[in-house]
């Protein structure tokens, strides 16, 4: 552990991340992403301003957890809505406004707990037309007001312990989607046989990871994407068969490698055999295991 503490201080720390990434400047943790500004945890995402964890959304602004979303305003947890402004945790809605847990609508205002609705203010049913000289008039009313309106509507309703959607046998945690067979798994979706998973998506048989995606058989990793069989691993990607990775692209079958691209067989940064990393790895695994050395107090 000594040797990757020097390793892991030796590694120039960028002062941001964003990778593969076009025009985007004044921005931290932003990857395949094009003309983004003061945009953090995003991926995918383009012609945006001021939005935080979003993926593949586009001229967005103001929004927390936007995902697959198109010109959203000060919204939070959107998914595939377009045209909408004051969202909160909605889905499938077009040109809507103030709506909270609104699914599969269009042309909603004010709305709670609505599914496959159009024409409705404050969930009161309107015809086209009724709705159309409406809404002109609750545009003028200022944000401050309708938020407080939105907020008495919400009170007639009970809350849900947990927000989820389409899961299978994952009964706990908050902010589920699409997850089979998961346990204590918060803003997770599309994963399968995992646990206490935070923001990670598509990942198969893993266990504490965090801000990490499309992994299989991992166990604690910290923004990494595509690894497989990988324990203990941050800000990596397309790894396979190692542990203690720190910045690596590309590594397999290596142990304690911090910095490191396309490379095989390697410990602690050092180039072995195949032969000689199939002798010595194990040896290494095993006294970390008898010592009880995971994390330790490495900082990276």
């Amino acid at each position: 552990m000594r040797e990757l503490k020097r390793l892991i201080a030796l590694q120039p720390k960028p002062p941001t991340r964003v990778l593969n990434s076009e025009n985007c400047e004044n921005n931290d943790y932003v990857f395949y992403s094009k003309n983004l500004s003061y945009c953090f945890d995003c991926a995918k995402c383009s012609e945006s301003i001021y939005l935080y964890d979003s993926y593949m959304s586009t001229n967005c602004y103001d929004c927390d957890y936007a995902v697959e979303s198109e010109q959203c305003f000060e919204s939070v947890d959107p998914f595939r809505c377009f045209n909408c402004d004051f969202l909160d945790y909605c889905a499938n809605l077009r040109d809507a406004s103030y709506c909270y847990n609104c699914t599969n609508c269009r042309d909603v205002f004010g709305c709670v707990n609505l599914k496959n609705k159009s024409f409705c203010i404050f969930n009161r049913q309107l015809t086209e037309n009724e709705y159309k000289e409406m809404i002109k008039k609750f545009r003028s009313v200022p944000s401050e007001k309708i938020l407080i309106m939105l907020e008495e509507l919400k009170e007639q309703f009970p809350l849900t312990q947990t927000h989820e959607e389409h899961n299978e046998n994952s009964p706990y945690g908050n902010y589920i989607h699409y997850c089979k067979n998961c346990y204590l798994c918060f803003d997770a979706a599309n994963n399968e046989y995992s646990g206490y998973l935070y923001d990670s998506f598509y990942n198969k048989a893993c266990y504490d990871l965090t801000y990490s995606t499309n992994s299989e058989l991992c166990y604690q990793a910290i923004d990494s994407d595509k690894i497989y069989s990988c324990n203990f691993s941050v800000y990596s990607t397309n790894c396979q068969d190692s542990s203690f990775l720190f910045n690596c692209f590309d590594v397999k079958k290596s142990l304690g490698c911090v910095g490191l691209s396309h490379k095989k067989y390697c410990i602690l940064n050092r180039q072995f055999t195949k032969e000689e990393y199939e002798k010595i790895s194990p040896q290494i695994l095993l006294e970390l295991k008898n010592k009880n050395i995971n994390w330790s107090n490495l900082v990276f």
